[in-house]
């Protein structure tokens, strides 16, 4: 399968809004400590951008970012990069079910989503023995993140112009037309 020009286009969209949002919590915005934790901005924008464009956001360049978030964030290697991945991809599965169902449907699984990968994360973390978020950083972090991403929905519809594909009137993979 070909991809057209505009596929193209807007990959590599993705891929420089994905370095803006690794970028974001190493960049020197204020000189004080922070006590809140940067919010995962590249989950956010996986996220939304899997539902509005699927084929746009390939396997591998979300894999490429989320390991490059990892190692300029200094994460363990590969741990959230997995996953994002998964994440990404259950996503991707059910993206016309849940485009279908609106923007409440949405933020539910997204956010189902992100409590599974925090808990699977520092699970596995637990289990090898390595340094784990407490339950507080944890839930700032979750927080923080699930509060992101309806901007960042609202980001990519109303500013870089990244909507969902308007399936009305068109024959489903079986043929039916809704």
């Amino acid at each position: 399968m070909t991809a057209t020009p505009k596929i193209w286009l807007f990959r590599l969209l993705f891929f420089f809004l994905g370095l803006l949002a690794i970028a974001y919590p190493i960049l020197p915005l204020q000189f004080t400590p922070t006590r809140w934790p940067a919010p995962e901005l590249l989950f956010a924008l996986t996220m939304a951008w899997v539902v509005r464009q699927p084929e746009s956001a390939p396997f591998l360049l979300v894999a490429a970012l989320a390991l490059l978030a990892d190692a300029v964030l200094m994460r363990p290697l590969g741990l959230w990069a997995l996953l994002l991945v998964m994440a990404s991809e259950t996503l991707r599965f059910s993206y016309k079910s849940i485009q279908e169902r609106g923007l409440i449907a949405e933020f539910s699984m997204v956010a189902a989503l992100f409590l599974v990968m925090l808990i699977l994360q520092n699970l596995l973390l637990w289990v090898s023995f390595s340094q784990f978020l407490e339950a507080t950083r944890m839930l700032q972090f979750g927080v923080l993140t699930l509060l992101c991403y309806p901007f960042m929905v609202a980001f990519l519809h109303y500013i870089m112009r990244v909507r969902k594909p308007d399936h009305t009137n068109r024959p489903d993979r079986l043929g039916k037309i809704r």
